[in-house]
């Protein structure tokens, strides 16, 4: 059939097709011109900028889409048509336009045109007669995508969130150290599009947090040995789109060059805020701070050291002289699975200390390290059974007493107790006995089991009046049901705060059921009143998570014994459990007394 035959609407379809397909002939060039100048109107989409200047636009959703390029250059960047046609477009002047596709057409529904009508206006208003700066205003009306709405401020805060370091807590001595994730969050986003990257790329805020390390994947492709010598590019554009501000740096060594990176972060160590170090094993450990030895980082205040796998073996010491010159600001220590020259630099004049399954030093070196630290106020010490071994006061010897190591500003303790064989078992007031906490506001017990519980006990019973801050008690994974009795009011008579977490909370709400308690190490005088014991005037504040046997008419009865007995809590935190519980069980009257009664918090 010859064209000039052809209805018109047949003739303006073969147009539009071979518009679509760049399809250029003589005899209709002029509806050719027509459909590319409608093919620019749409891409002439209206911009809102937002509260911090960068510019929001729009396009059609069916005919283009954003193609993320991990090297694009800022200043371009490749969209791509259906049909495989791929255009770039650039932007001279650095505002450039971001072409997004809209995901709010299966939401809005009714309410705003769907994505097939889109492209119905689209092919209609490319095939008019209509002036640019009035198709401009057809295709203005688009809606722009929910997270294009989005400012830069808001956008910013979300990022921050996501760029935060990844956090580890070594749970048990022989548990892995988890893998860190490649791409880091904040590469990942900027490879979205164009203005999260612009945006990223300019918010040094968000560069702060530095987390360097290389997969053994990554390791292996390296051409050759000079290539893993090489400075590292993240770092280097870490530290230049991080502007003058603090830095939070993790640097995993496993497969980096600890001489490189280092010689790189060297340039910028007065900006150091945080420093985490992962090492293999401890081996490792003593080359990585030899290279840090003459670093001097001012603004220093937490420093973390964790070897991958653990090493009972000696631990090939370092330098008596230490590391990390000039680190006065040194406030927080952490160490998992490592050791250090404890008498040396920086070890001293600290706040915090953590030691988590270490190769314990000795009696002398312990002592030497609290010395150093007169002010250290938070405490937290993970036994295992090669601290059983070091670190009890005599030493298997009950005729040399060892002097005691006294902390006098610790307001925090933690202890744990974790065993290499399910059937060892060791003496633990022999490492009780190891300090003097006058000023003891906070005492954490870990993965107790039933004797560890009971000899605890038995050695804060003794020693009460020794501490006369201590106030507040956190129970967390105590194995099995443990006993609860008047021995543990007498233990810690002074408690105005109780922290049940994954623990058998039935029985000490029973015991919150009465005013007094029978003294069980007074038998033979139980008639007597005066050997009962008061549960704790003082107590204020309950707190109970992770216990699925927990029974809400429990809790409530204790708050109304407490109540009744003129020494009501002021404050109980419940986790969902109890709350899900409750309504299960037709008890949502019980919740709301216990609201009206005291501040009832979810968890």
């Amino acid at each position: 059939m010859d064209l000039n035959d052809a209805p018109s609407n047949l003739e303006n379809s073969l147009k539009r097709r071979r518009g679509r397909r760049n399809l250029k002939h003589n005899d209709d060039s002029d509806s050719a011109h027509s459909d590319m100048a409608g093919r620019r109107s749409s891409l002439s989409v209206s911009q809102r900028p937002s509260s911090s200047g960068a510019p929001y636009t729009g396009a059609s959703s069916s005919s283009y889409i954003v193609t993320p390029l991990s090297q694009a250059d800022d200043e371009n960047f490749i969209l791509t048509e259906h049909s495989g046609i791929q255009l770039q477009v650039e932007n001279s002047g650095g505002n450039a336009r971001e072409l997004t596709r809209s995901m709010t057409a299966d939401i809005l529904g009714s309410t705003r045109p769907s994505i097939h009508d889109w492209d119905q206006r689209t092919d209609s208003a490319s095939d008019s007669e209509l002036p640019l700066e009035e198709e401009s205003h057809v295709h203005s009306d688009l809606p722009t995508s929910f997270i294009n709405q989005l400012p830069n401020e808001l956008l910013t805060l979300i990022f921050s969130f996501g760029s935060q370091l990844p956090h580890f807590d070594l749970r048990f001595p022989l548990s892995p150290v988890p893998s860190f994730k490649s791409p880091t969050f904040v590469e990942t986003v900027m490879k979205t599009c164009r203005r999260w990257r612009q945006l990223i790329a300019h918010t040094p805020s968000l560069w702060t947090n530095v987390l360097i390390s290389r997969s053994r994947s990554d390791l292996d492709r390296l051409p050759s040995i000079a290539d893993f010598q090489k400075p590292m590019g993240s770092i280097t554009s870490a530290l230049q789109r991080s502007s003058n501000l603090l830095l939070d740096i993790t640097i995993d060594f496993t497969h980096i060059s600890s001489k490189t990176a280092i010689r790189q972060l060297s340039a910028e160590s007065e900006r150091w805020r945080s420093l985490s170090i992962f090492v293999q094993t401890s081996q490792n450990l003593p080359a990585v701070l030899n290279h840090l030895k003459d670093i001097r980082a001012p603004e220093l205040q937490t420093l973390e050291i964790t070897a991958h796998k653990f090493h009972d073996g000696d631990f090939p010491h370092t330098s008596p002289h230490g590391f990390l010159k000039s680190s006065l600001n040194l406030s927080t220590v952490r160490l998992n699975r490592v050791s250090l020259r404890w008498g040396a630099s920086p070890l001293r004049g600290l706040t915090t200390l953590e030691l988590r399954f270490v190769i314990w030093p000795s009696h002398t070196d312990f002592q030497t390290l609290f010395t150093n630290s007169p002010d250290l106020q938070n405490l937290k010490l993970h036994f295992d059974t090669h601290a059983f071994t070091r670190l009890d006061r005599n030493n298997g010897n009950f005729t040399m007493t060892r002097p005691l190591i006294k902390i006098p500003c610790l307001r925090t303790l933690e202890l744990r107790f974790i065993y290499h064989d399910s059937s060892s078992t060791h003496n633990v007031i022999l490492l009780l006995q190891l300090f003097s906490l006058p000023a003891l506001e906070e005492l954490t017990f870990k993965d107790f089991g039933t004797a560890e519980w009971c000899r605890s006990l038995v050695y804060f019973r003794y020693y009460a009046k020794s501490f006369p801050k201590l106030t507040r008690l956190i129970l967390e994974r105590v194995k099995d049901i443990i006993y609860v009795d008047s021995s543990l009011v007498r233990a810690f008579p002074h408690l105005t705060s109780l922290h049940l977490i994954g623990v058998y909370s039935s029985a000490f709400c029973r015991l919150l059921c009465g005013a007094r308690t029978q003294d069980l190490g007074s038998a033979g005088l139980a008639s007597s009143p005066s050997y009962e014991v008061e549960v704790w005037p003082a107590l204020e504040e309950l707190v109970i998570e992770q216990d699925q046997g927990g029974k809400i008419e429990l809790v409530a009865e204790a708050v109304l014994a407490r109540k009744q007995a003129g020494r009501s809590l002021k404050t109980v935190q419940l986790d969902r459990s109890f709350f899900d519980k409750a309504e299960q069980n037709g008890q949502s009257d019980l919740i709301s007394w216990m609201k009206q009664t005291t501040e009832l918090r979810y968890i």
